[in-house]
């Protein structure tokens, strides 16, 4: 396999492990062992009661600073591929530093790239526990080994946008988008209420990976809680082009809705492409995520193909359309151009400097003299997290995913949000359904 195909299908991989993060509850499912969540790593094993003095700890913490640590993969196979993990988290901070900090203090970021290794992710995690107050906007594939190093470190804060369940688990881990099996039900009522003939004649192209494969599952189990039917169904490969073939079957099974939210948005595009040579026209094409970014609709074939197409998500659209109701997107982009100028944003960045904020609003009610105890007692209290508007609220304390969401709609070539009509906001008419659990508490906005 050549060099720019292993790219390729690594990048496809990230896009599944990820898809499910960018619709507020289409939470990640995968086996709840480390092992077999993507890479292989270590169990990461029982987090013991800390310490009276591990609570205690202010290391990284002096009269005017505040150190935080940030593993990402940075180097490897696909060079750059989560730097904007940590390039989000610093960008929040500086606008926090540029206000004075927090209690007098600058917070600053110690940015640590695990190069794609596992044991190196560990390694890092175990280093910065020696030295930075809390870890803040990790991701990595391989969080899973990180994960038997805060086991070790009990007392040891880690807010991230974690994609390992049993990292997920951990008292001292709070995401700013915890996932869940499942999924938000307000999307699937929306689209079966307004297209109800649509539901029952389903089609789902969705990429040939474990943990693809399995957060499918657990969006299809919500989607047939609420009565839709799926008539046509194949694993693909992240390097196809080619879905002549699909489409063709589609037509002949009588398709009226396309699912396109497991795989990449560059096979995405090429797929709508194929469907308006094919002269068809299925009545819904949606996406929760992977279709937002900059080619989509040139790569589809122009706005006359991509015009129509649905994006669902449980972020407000912070690539900049919202900038102008939703304050939170443009403070996004200013602060990351100003501190990397020639770096486009993406869903990592997104992530990094969502975290940076739930870190930064518990160290605003740790005291005045923070401790790594006061800052995890006050993470525990929040309940309710929406990055000002850029997320949609979920629960960090309680590890509940969001249950609202927003609907846009690609018009004359640019993503345009419909709903809510207000031009910002969310759309909550409907809980977060998990198999095996039902319908969890909703987080109202």
């Amino acid at each position: 396999m050549s060099a720019h195909h292993r790219s390729i299908l690594i990048r496809a991989k990230l896009m599944a492990l990820t898809t499910a993060t960018a619709t507020a509850g289409a939470a990640l499912l995968l086996p709840f062992s480390p092992a077999q969540a993507g890479a292989a790593g270590p169990i990461c094993g029982h987090q013991p009661t800390p310490s009276a003095a591990q609570r205690s700890s202010t290391i990284g913490v002096t009269k005017t600073s505040i150190n935080v640590g940030n593993v990402a993969i940075i180097s490897g196979p696909v060079p750059g591929l989560f730097e904007g993990a940590a390039f989000g988290a610093q960008a929040y901070f500086a606008m926090v530093n540029a206000k004075g900090g927090v209690n007098g203090r600058r917070i600053t970021l110690d940015s640590y790239d695990d190069a794609f290794s596992g044991t190196t992710n560990k390694q890092l995690v175990e280093q910065a526990a020696t030295k930075d107050f809390a870890m803040v906007g990790n991701f990595s594939l391989f969080d899973n080994y990180g994960c038997a190093a805060f086991a070790q470190n009990p007392a040891f804060p880690d807010v991230s946008q974690t994609l390992d369940p049993v990292t997920n688990s951990l008292p001292t881990t709070f995401s700013p988008t915890p996932v869940m099996p499942g999924g938000p039900l307000t999307a699937y009522q929306y689209f079966k209420a307004r297209y109800p003939n649509a539901v029952t004649h389903v089609a789902a192209l969705v990429a040939n990976s474990d943990t693809a494969i399995a957060q499918w599952k657990g969006q299809q189990a919500a989607m047939q809680h609420l009565g839709y039917r799926f008539g046509y169904f194949r694993l693909t490969s992240p390097i196809e082009t080619n879905y002549t073939a699909d489409v063709v079957a589609m037509k002949k099974k009588g398709i009226k809705m396309v699912l396109m939210s497991f795989g990449t948005g560059q096979s995405y595009a090429a797929l709508e492409k194929t469907m308006a040579q094919q002269n068809f026209h299925p009545q819904v094409r949606v996406s929760n995520g992977p279709a937002y970014f900059a080619d989509f609709v040139k790569l589809a074939g122009g706005p006359a193909v991509a015009d129509g197409t649905w994006l669902v998500q449980g972020y407000s659209l912070y690539r900049g359309q919202d900038a102008k109701s939703v304050p939170a997107v443009k403070d996004f982009i200013t602060w990351v151009k100003k501190e990397h100028p020639t770096f486009s944003p993406d869903l990592y960045t997104l992530f990094g400097w969502n975290s940076a904020q739930l870190f930064t609003q518990a160290l605003r009610s740790a005291g005045s003299n923070p401790t790594r105890g006061s800052l995890l007692t006050a993470l525990s209290k929040i309940t309710k997290f929406d990055a000002s508007g850029l997320a949609a609220p979920s629960n960090p304390a309680k590890k509940i995913p969001a249950n609202c969401v927003m609907f846009a709609q690609i018009v004359k070539g640019r993503f345009t949000r419909v709903r809510p009509t207000a031009q910002r906001g969310w759309s909550c008419t409907q809980p977060f359904w998990a198999p095996g659990r039902g319908n969890l508490p909703k987080v109202a906005p």
